[in-house]
């Protein structure tokens, strides 16, 4: 987040026009204003910055290699770059030179993080290095950038232009280097050439000719209103785009539309020389979200257009990106705390703050009655730190554990795995959440002085990146209160509430997976204020449903459904009013078949609704663990086991003489009937086994025949 002020809402445009169409205008970089943080962060002066880097370049990221601490406890990146320019420090010409940064994929894990700098093989700019010292990271003679986000400034090499969190310079001509030179004090050496920027300034200082090509032309944006990472395609008609698809960019939320961002090349569905199709992105070739404005155009043949129309982006949903692919996938929650989703625990120190505890609890109910997201405030830790530990962490800083001038970031852990489809699906791990003790928070319930910064404000956009929500541009205009996840705050300002299209909507798209069972990976979340899985038993022939809740809010109804067909269509069963009770019963006098299905609505005041995970409930006697088919006869074999609980099933592997062929755990999705749990068994030659099973206090042995 960060200020936008009036002089700098209208003087981007202004810029942008000076950088693509007039070379001649001011090349002063827009300043920053005094009261500005973007996401957390507060302007670092380019004068400190310089001062404090040991080694400054021009350079390039040619290759990346993502990996883990020496203690797994964070994932890294090391970014090879090939240097063009000096302008701060010592370094040989032709030497490849390694930068860390924070976060990474390494296979199916993933780490990111708020307010910290992500590269891209490909990204040309401005570094700010200091040497490298994170702990368990062994990589010699590595820098880092200073301040992180802000220990770099982003060349748009096409345009010529450049930018970072608080400023944009329109052309990077001479006067762009002599600035940065004041603050460094050495002279530039130039280590070898850059070509495609020289390439590109002298583009842009050449006068303008009557070009030979037919410049290409937008005419029209269909849907002007969308949403980004949710697959929303954007039909983009016009003109001379050819044949040869190119590159379509849109504005950068993370900046307020200051710079552009290129859609992955992977989310473009058709191009043709009068019309492209691009699904909108989350997660852009910078990493970055596709915001609210125009659109640009890139052909093939190195023509550019911009549109006159802007789009609305109203929300946008965080992606993951598989490394070997590329391909992006959306993330989801799950149930990590057995009590329906995650508990957030702080350490001492943050605990003994009662107002900033409060203002967090306050953050933190405001999205959980309104999109039902089970987060809770857990114990007080008797460690602090923050790594991937499976503890979702809270607390303030000390000493200089964030980057300068970094006011606090939040952390989000991903695993991914593959169905039985070859599907990738990620969930969200673990949330850590860090902010700086030194900040003149205020916490509230008061408002904000002028040089104050609203902690519950800044708590509830945190949280809403937790809810893997990324930034839009949204400020406040005609009444109408900002979006909680607007890029931008500031200093005395208050955006505690959230908006029901923009911030409400987006954390309920991604609940909607949440909270569905899969057949890989971890068991879903539950609605809040669900506490556990929907239970049911058979009481002769009727069917007695239970669910336990707690600090219950927001709820209208609870709707119970019931399915007699595998799920392929529901009926209503009845309802239960909200009580406040601690936990509620539904008996079903007629469930109408042998093999029923159940799942609970949880109906908010807000006229959404969420989707508990269905129960399966067999109302004939049958055995508890059953295997089939049996025999088996090639690899697939399944599982009905009618579970007390969704503790994990444990299945173990004999031979006829009693040689054990190891174990291996599964998830069980719900307490009740399972029918059918793909079971992994290795390749195993024709004869008898045995298979012994635990779940909970449940065990016991089946034979099982392996044909060939």
């Amino acid at each position: 987040m960060h200020t936008f002020s009036t002089l700098r809402r209208g003087a981007w445009a202004i810029a942008l026009a000076a950088a693509l169409f007039s070379p001649a205008a001011a090349q002063q970089p827009l300043p920053a204003t005094a009261s500005a943080t973007s996401c957390l962060l507060l302007p670092l002066e380019p004068a400190t910055r310089a001062q404090r880097a040991a080694l400054v370049v021009e350079a390039e990221v040619v290759a990346q290699r993502s990996f883990w601490d020496q203690e797994r406890r964070h994932i890294f990146t090391a970014n090879t770059l090939r240097v063009y320019k000096l302008l701060k420090g010592q370094w040989v010409a032709g030497q490849p030179l390694t930068v860390i940064t924070e976060g990474g994929t390494v296979e199916l894990a993933r780490e990111t993080l708020t307010n910290t700098l992500a590269l891209k093989a490909g990204e040309q700019g401005l570094f700010f290095l200091s040497p490298a010292a994170f702990r368990g990271v062994n990589e010699p003679q590595a820098y880092t950038p200073y301040g992180s986000l802000q220990g770099f400034i982003r060349y748009d090499v096409a345009a010529a232009t450049a930018a970072e969190p608080f400023r944009q310079y329109p052309l990077l001509d001479d006067t762009f280097y002599q600035q940065q030179l004041a603050f460094t004090g050495q002279a530039l050496r130039q280590l070898q050439p850059n070509a495609a920027l020289a390439a590109a300034v002298a583009k842009r200082l050449r006068p303008a000719t009557a070009s030979r090509v037919t410049a290409p032309v937008i005419t029209t944006l269909a849907p002007l209103t969308v949403t980004a990472g949710t697959g929303t395609v954007l039909t983009i008609s016009g003109t001379g785009f050819g044949a040869t698809p190119g590159s379509v960019e849109f504005r950068n939320a993370d900046d307020g539309g200051a710079s552009f961002t290129r859609a992955p090349g992977s989310e473009i569905v058709s191009w043709s020389d009068s019309r492209i199709q691009v699904r909108v992105p989350s997660f852009t070739e910078q990493g970055r979200p596709a915001g609210t404005g125009n659109i640009r155009v890139n052909t093939a043949d190195n023509q550019s257009t911009i549109s006159a129309l802007s789009i609305t982006v109203v929300y946008a949903i965080s992606n993951v990106q598989e490394t070997n692919s590329l391909a992006l996938f959306p993330t989801e929650h799950f149930n990590q705390n057995r009590r329906g989703g995650y508990s957030f625990q702080p350490d001492a120190g943050f605990a003994q703050n009662a107002a900033a505890m409060q203002a967090f609890n306050r953050a933190l109910a405001s999205w959980r009655c309104q999109t039902a997201i089970n987060w809770e405030m857990g114990s007080t830790r008797s460690s602090r730190g923050i790594a991937s530990d499976d503890v979702n962490a809270l607390e303030f800083d000390q000493g200089g554990e964030l980057p300068a001038q970094v006011l606090g970031r939040t952390t989000s852990y991903f695993l991914g795995c593959r169905d039985a489809s070859g599907q990738i699906r990620f969930w969200v791990k673990e949330i850590d959440m860090v902010y700086d003790d030194g900040t003149p928070w205020q916490f509230g319930p008061a408002l904000p002085t002028a040089l104050q910064i609203d902690f519950e404000s800044v708590a509830v956009h945190e949280l809403g990146h937790g809810h893997q929500l990324s930034h839009i541009i949204a400020p406040a205009a005609a009444g109408r209160p900002g979006a909680v996840m607007h890029y931008a705050i500031g200093r005395g300002q208050v955006n505690r509430t959230l908006d029901f299209d923009r911030d409400i909507q987006g954390g309920y798209t991604v609940l909607q997976r949440s909270f569905a069972p899969d057949n890989c990976g971890a068991a879903p979340m539950i609605p809040a204020p669900l506490t556990g899985a929907l239970t049911a038993q058979t009481a002769g022939p009727r069917v007695l449903l239970t669910w336990a809740v707690r600090d219950e809010c927001n709820v209208r109804n609870y709707v119970v459904e019931r399915s007699t067909n595998n799920q392929q269509t529901w009926a209503r069963a009845g309802e239960v009013r909200p009580t406040g009770a601690a936990s509620y019963t539904f008996t079903d006098n007629n469930p109408g078949a042998e093999l029923v299905h159940y799942r609970v609505l949880v109906q908010l005041s807000n006229g959404l609704t969420l989707t508990v995970a269905p129960v399966t409930v067999r109302t004939i006697p049958g055995p508890e663990f059953a295997l089939y088919p049996n025999p088996r006869r090639g690899t697939e074999v399944y599982v009905a086991l009618n579970a007390a609980s969704t503790d994990n099933l444990v299945i173990r592997l004999y031979d006829a003489v009693g040689r054990y062929y190891g174990a291996r755990a599964y998830t069980v999705p719900q307490a009740g009937f399972n029918p059918k749990l793909l079971i992994s068994l290795p390749q195993l030659r024709a004869g008898w086994y045995l298979i012994r099973w635990e779940a909970g206090s449940q065990k016991g042995t089946v034979p099982f025949i392996q044909v060939e």
